[in-house]
């Protein structure tokens, strides 16, 4: 007989709270709070993006977004810009920006709790759960 839903779902709840864990200790090491590293990471370099979809990206309340990303900007990490429609302001990571998202996805792999200590052939079964797990 095989686990039960209930420990599956208990040891996925208890592997997203080790992920959160680890998610705050790596934004807390780069002197960001979670919702500012959350619209950091949902920037790409070079693309300028509406602040909806930045809100769309984090999950969150616009209005939420946008003293998150007062603060970004305020740190010189992300420039606001107006596009043809001066209602939709646009999001960019400055150079800056894009430097300490680098550095904030490379310590974000280090030690992960959903990577730790499994082998290659782990690794492709998990993404393998993974990527039908996530399918709509």
């Amino acid at each position: 007989m095989g686990p039960s839903d209930a420990e599956i779902v208990d040891l996925a709840t208890v592997l997203t709270g080790r992920i959160w864990e680890h998610f705050g200790r790596c934004t807390a090491s780069f002197g960001l709070s979670g919702p500012e590293s959350k619209a950091l990471s949902s920037l790409r370099p070079g693309q300028q993006v509406p602040m909806r979809v930045v809100a769309e990206r984090m999950h969150a309340n616009p209005s939420n977004v946008s003293v998150v990303i007062s603060r970004l900007e305020s740190r010189g990490l992300i420039t606001r810009q107006g596009g043809d429609d001066r209602r939709v302001k646009g999001v960019q990571l400055t150079a800056a920006g894009e430097e300490l998202q680098a550095k904030l996805n490379a310590a974000y792999l280090v030690d992960h709790p959903a990577l730790r200590d499994l082998s290659e052939n782990q690794k492709a079964a998990f993404v393998k759960i993974l990527r039908r797990l996530i399918q709509d």
